[in-house]
């Protein structure tokens, strides 16, 4: 079995603030083990606290503030490693994607703490020794199995959205179908998408457009086109994509705006980020 490096901290701060969202290339698992301040999650907000833990895919937009101490554990697993660990009914990876990013633990959280401290004891004591290195393999192995098993699926967004809409010529009466709307965007990416041409497509006002998505996704539908043309930029500049054609192909109408946008929501410019991109940030 090979498996790439991970990496577990128990971080403490006085005080922290994100001045903006970033994500990782790993799967970050993020123990509070201290009360106060607040996880922005792809635009929604949770509470830290202790008995919470938040599971966050790869390519999940995050942002934290905290105005008091703040202590967590923070655990970062290679996707590869995820599939490395996995069997054919316990997908680490597809389970981690599929979660709820914020699981309440109730009373398996000292189970998970407990866990997370014997690995990260596991871990400091920097041993060649034999079986050590297969030790650490089945704690997380161990802690992965728990956590995962406990969370809930993701609420997805493909639920009607149904309000009072002013009218339109040939406006569709009934309900928004927003996983028609996110399919859409997909397929589309590439292309100049706007508001009212996204609305014209659904024959529906750019109104009642807007208050869907966003009760739906906690996007706005162009913060939702603009952060997903970035990620999906990301995977082709580590596939060896030049930045101006990687910027092209998902839709930006000119480069700089591209390495404006892409330096903005990333923390790297692109050309940078292709070289760079397997390094992990700070929590």
């Amino acid at each position: 079995m090979q498996v790439q490096p991970f990496y577990l901290k128990m971080s403490r701060d006085d005080s922290w603030y994100m001045d903006r969202p970033h994500f990782h290339e790993s799967v970050e698992f993020l123990m509070p083990v201290s009360r106060g301040g607040e996880m922005f999650v792809e635009n929604q907000v949770y509470s830290l606290r202790p008995a919470a833990l938040f599971i966050l895919p790869d390519a999940t937009l995050h942002k934290t503030l905290a105005s008091e101490p703040y202590e967590r554990y923070v655990l970062h697993v290679p996707v590869p490693t995820l599939h490395a660990l996995s069997a054919p009914q316990t997908d680490f990876y597809r389970r981690a994607q599929e979660a709820e990013r914020m699981v309440e633990l109730g009373g398996r959280y000292n189970d998970l703490l407990s866990l997370l401290k014997r690995l990260d004891w596991e871990l400091g004591r920097k041993t060649t020794e034999f079986g050590s290195d297969l030790n650490q393999m089945l704690l997380l192995s161990e802690f992965l199995l728990q956590a995962l098993s406990i969370a809930p699926a993701r609420r997805q967004a493909d639920e009607l959205c149904q309000m009072e809409s002013p009218a339109l010529p040939g406006e569709r009466e009934g309900a928004l179908q927003i996983s028609a709307v996110l399919e859409y965007l997909q397929a589309h990416l590439s292309e100049k998408l706007t508001l009212e041409r996204v609305a014209t497509e659904f024959f529906i006002s750019k109104y009642y457009l807007s208050h869907c998505f966003k009760e739906a996704t906690g996007f706005s539908v162009m913060e939702y086109v603009i952060n997903t043309r970035i990620l999906r930029a990301r995977r082709l500049l580590q596939d060896g994509q030049r930045v101006q054609a990687a910027g092209e192909a998902v839709g930006f109408q000119s480069n700089e705006h591209f390495i404006r946008t892409f330096t903005t929501l990333t923390g790297l410019p692109p050309k940078q980020y292709a070289k760079r991109f397997t390094q992990g940030e700070r929590e």
